[in-house]
């Protein structure tokens, strides 16, 4: 599939989301793809937790301001892939089916052996387990662009 958009799916999209976007952004060498975070349970926009904030600096990604946006179905279309941090079949109740993997999931080999799907959330944890989410998560971003053979 020539995907051209990527949107990272999570609960609140102010922690895993949105750690998500901005690292592969920063990989990212062709900037003709889009790539975005939403969440599921957004009540009002709430800015991004300082903590990953922090941290994406301190890794020298580069990342704007940004709040919390809720998903819509409306967002995905036939080139769009939707990569959530722990789930699928919630997605199911916005009609969403098709293009949908957890993060884990979509980069997993298929080696028939047992992973578990979801990213742990470091959400009132120290700051090793952010760091550890970082890194996870830019290793797992890095294998998505090569599955996809982006530039």
């Amino acid at each position: 599939m020539d995907y051209t958009k990527i949107i990272f799916v999570s609960k609140e999209n102010v922690l895993l989301g949105p750690m998500a976007e901005w690292i592969m952004k920063s990989i990212l060498m062709d900037k003709s793809k889009q790539i975005m975070s939403r969440g599921l349970v957004v009540l009002f926009a709430e800015p991004r937790d300082q903590r990953v904030t922090e941290l994406l600096m301190n890794h020298g990604v580069p990342c704007e301001e940004q709040v919390s946006e809720e998903f819509h179905a409306e967002q995905v279309d036939e080139t769009t892939l939707v990569l959530t941090m722990n789930f699928t079949e919630v997605l199911e109740d916005y009609g969403v089916t098709e293009h949908v993997y957890t993060l884990r999931e979509f980069v997993q080999e298929e080696d028939g052996k047992e992973f578990d799907p979801d990213v742990p959330d470091p959400y009132g944890s120290g700051d090793e387990a952010y760091e550890e989410c970082y890194l996870e998560l830019k290793d797992l971003l890095y294998r998505v662009k090569k599955k996809l053979q982006w530039n």
